[in-house]
């Protein structure tokens, strides 16, 4: 018995299942996971004021090291970012056929995002909980991992759109400016906390080499960063609510310290910014840079 041909039916075939097609999926479920842990930062604040059986506490009344309780609210604007941007990378029009920096830095971001109600939870057994300090070093590895390699996509960064770039270097930027501070006002915290003195000739000279050190790591992330203006403008809001405690609290000396440190974060900025101009990384051909 004769067949007809298969040709020209107008059917339209259907191309078997392959490897990349997978890997878009798994791309893009965890793009969408990055959506489910951003969203999860307000909700775990509100759980928090919720059900936390204490309050967390700022100003010089509580630590020299521990900005007003107005220098707080920059946490609103962290968690606005994290969702624009979180929100902006899950549109199925930006998932392309190969890997991009889209999906390179959504797993450490989404490290990130998660541990911020993981910290939440262990200041809701004190403020002088040295879990946090665990926590902080998770999420300022994190961010160590999505700078590194944020700057080296800077030329596909370039052929984003602005709103959309930046939302992601502002994310960066703020999160990662405010929780590298953060971190060491912690590390202030849980040594006030075992009984530290703060206001004696010791008590002032433990809380300076805080202070240098955290000076130390915002200049690191400067270099990271390759001189991100927002990161360094984050870092030296923080240290502004410092110097603002620690003057309400009568210690010159650190009120000095915050001015040291902010002076060598935008001195990093200017030398790196200059070097850069001076020697700029060479471009991939076709590539545009930043």
């Amino acid at each position: 018995m004769r067949t007809a041909s298969l040709t020209d039916t107008g059917s339209v075939s259907i191309p078997p299942r392959t490897t990349r097609g997978t890997d878009e999926k798994r791309r893009m479920l965890l793009r969408s996971l990055l959506v489910v842990l951003a969203v999860g930062q307000p909700v775990s604040s509100l759980v928090f004021d919720w059900l936390s059986p204490t309050t967390l506490q700022s100003g010089a009344e509580f630590s020299p090291l521990v900005p007003p309780g107005a220098w707080f609210a920059i946490w609103g604007v962290i968690i606005l970012l994290s969702l624009a941007y979180a929100l902006a990378q899950a549109r199925p029009s930006t998932l392309t056929a190969l890997p991009s920096i889209r999906d390179r830095v959504a797993g450490p971001l989404g490290v990130v995002f998660a541990c911020f109600g993981l910290w939440l939870a262990t200041a809701a057994l004190g403020q002088d909980n040295p879990l946090g300090l665990v926590v902080f070093i998770v999420i300022i590895s994190a961010h160590v991992v999505a700078w590194t390699r944020v700057v080296r996509a800077r030329d596909e960064l370039a052929a984003w759109n602005p709103l959309e770039r930046g939302l992601l270097y502002g994310l960066l930027g703020t999160y990662s400016g405010w929780t590298s501070m953060a971190f060491f006002v912690q590390i202030g915290t849980v040594v006030q906390g075992s009984g530290a003195p703060v206001d004696t000739a010791w008590g002032q000279t433990w809380q300076l080499l805080v202070l240098l050190a955290a000076s130390g790591l915002a200049v690191a992330f400067v270099l990271g960063s390759r001189a991100s203006i927002v990161y360094a403008a984050t870092v030296t809001y923080a240290l502004v609510g410092v110097g603002i405690s620690a003057g309400a609290a009568g210690l010159t000396l650190l009120v000095i310290g915050c001015v040291v440190g902010v002076a060598l974060v935008w001195a990093s900025v200017i030398v790196i910014r200059a070097t850069d101009a001076r020697h700029p990384a060479p471009t991939a051909p076709g590539s545009v840079r930043r």
